[in-house]
């Protein structure tokens, strides 16, 4: 129990060990340190507790909470609020949305990032947490928060457009603003949003023995760049950036299953060009299971879009005379509650736009996608963290097989939606995009003991991958050769990935 007049030295982490640590229990709770746990009570609606005041952290300096929590109720969302020293009132524009795990059986590590939310600034003075909504009934146990220092901004600005990719998400991309403003388009609400590549192979199965989300079953082959359902996100394997690009590459998340990564890679090229965002994405399919099937034709989202849904009038051109400047379509929006996202089948622009009542928002325009879908979960009026949220997902069919390799282009234009159609315009001028799947098996023999042979029409780029995606070996074959020595490989499942300049597949075999 807290005795009245405790004083507790201003500190950045509390990991309840002993007593509290100055946490109060302001509504709706009741709760006891043990074994280094604030165990709490929820006794009523919209439970929430204080820390202590008058933390004095500066915000520019400290940016992400490390929160450590074991959720025993069926309500998963929870929010944080904070005041400052020039801000002493508890409002929803100072707070920020975490989604965490309901009914959890174990202590839960949850990250929240403070960069690009626009109220964190000042000194920060006292933070209110809330431990769900939605249930009156159940126990929160936490084991520990910290406040740590703001990590470094894996981002590019060029004084039009600030834009950011989440390293600890797959490194997709999770903020995108005017450079003059703070205000954040993108809604990051749960790993299933921001702007990121989620693609689609095989039947849909019931994987529920093996921890696939009843909410998500039955369910196909669904690698995701930010995360899973359950928030376990994909890692980064390697990242670069340079003073006007950004590259990623990492293992992707099965959407549907928890903490189960994806036999795959997935790649994010990123470019900043004025107020257009130019993306190259790719995955390369390196799957060992024999699960899901073959050859199974599948809507590929290229890619997923979540616009915050104050961004609430959609626009197109859905005519039959397109690059003409003939008048734009502005269709009424479909809710997600309707049953599904609103199907639009004839977007002969290949563009989709989201823009508020000033008609300012941002555009998608991706080249090779035949159908578009589109829409609203929630409410209008969402920022970056709400529940709600708009949707835009240019769409194409393809049939991703076991080895196989996915690439294509995309745009995201930032400004008005005159500007916006313009700059598609001016890219489709001077752009041509298809986005290349290939399946074929061309290295033999398989199983191999020590030399494999590749099908080679010269000045090829030969890496081999284990199972794990670490690159292990790496050849150069010019024209007169295809043999590569994998002697001195154990034996096991490896990945071969063959590139030339006009060809590209990645074949699995087995060194015995």
């Amino acid at each position: 129990m807290l005795l009245s007049g405790t004083l507790y030295a201003q500190k950045t982490q509390w990991t309840f060990n002993a007593d509290s640590e100055g946490w109060t229990l302001a509504h709706s709770l009741t709760g006891t340190v043990s074994g280094g746990l604030y165990n709490l009570t929820i006794t009523g609606s919209d439970p929430y507790l204080f820390s202590p005041d008058n933390l004095n952290i500066s915000t520019v300096t400290y940016g992400q909470f490390r929160l450590k929590i074991q959720n025993q109720t069926a309500d998963a969302g929870f929010q944080l609020f904070w005041t400052t020293t020039n801000d002493n009132t508890w409002n929803q524009t100072k707070s920020i949305n975490f989604t965490v795990k309901k009914n959890d059986t174990q202590v839960s590590e949850y990250i929240i990032s403070m960069l690009g939310v626009a109220a964190w600034s000042g000194t920060l003075k006292q933070l209110r947490l809330d431990v769900g909504n939605a249930n009156t009934s159940g126990t929160v146990k936490i084991d520990q928060i910290d406040i740590e220092l703001k990590p470094e901004e894996f981002g590019l600005n060029n004084g039009t457009i600030h834009l950011m990719q989440d390293l600890t998400r797959g490194g997709a991309i999770s903020f995108i603003s005017k450079s003059t403003d703070t205000r954040n388009i993108v809604n990051i609400a749960d790993e299933g949003r921001y702007i990121q590549q989620s693609y689609y192979a095989g039947n849909s199965l019931n994987r529920q023995s093996e921890g696939q989300s009843p909410s998500w079953s039955p369910w196909s082959w669904n690698p995701i760049q930010v995360g899973d359902y359950a928030r376990n996100r994909a890692a980064i394997i390697t990242s670069e950036k340079t003073a006007n690009s950004l590259y990623v590459k990492c293992t992707p998340m099965l959407w549907d299953m928890n903490n189960k990564p994806a036999e795959a890679i997935m790649e994010q090229w990123t470019t900043l060009d004025g107020n257009v965002i130019k993306v190259k994405n790719k995955l390369t399919c390196m799957r060992t299971d024999n699960l899901y099937g073959e050859n199974i034709l599948r809507d590929q989202e290229i890619p997923a879009v979540y616009p915050i849904s104050a961004l609430k009038n959609l626009y197109s051109y859905f005519g039959s005379a397109p690059f003409t400047n003939a008048a734009m379509d502005n269709p009424s929006v479909v809710y997600l509650s309707s049953g599904f996202w609103g199907r639009y089948n004839s977007v002969t622009e290949k563009w989709m736009a989201f823009v508020d009542d000033t008609q300012w928002g941002i555009g998608v325009y991706s080249p090779s996608a035949t159908k578009f879908l589109a829409g609203m979960s929630g409410s209008v009026g969402g920022e970056a963290t709400s529940a709600s949220t708009s949707y835009i997902s240019p769409v194409r069919q393809e049939r991703l097989m076991k080895n196989s390799v996915m690439e294509y282009e995309y745009y995201l234009i930032i400004g008005t939606l005159s500007d916006i159609r313009t700059k598609i315009y001016q890219i489709k001028s001077t752009t041509s995009v298809e986005p290349i799947s290939t399946n074929n098996n061309k290295i033999f023999p398989n199983p191999v003991e020590n030399t494999i042979f590749v099908t080679n029409s010269g000045n090829a780029k030969v890496l081999i991958f284990n199972a794990d995606a670490r690159l292990l070996k790496q050849n150069s074959l010019q024209a007169n050769e295809n043999s590569i020595d994998v002697a001195d490989l154990e034996e096991g499942i490896y990945f071969l990935q063959y590139s030339t300049k006009n060809q590209q597949f990645v074949s699995r075999f087995i060194k015995k």
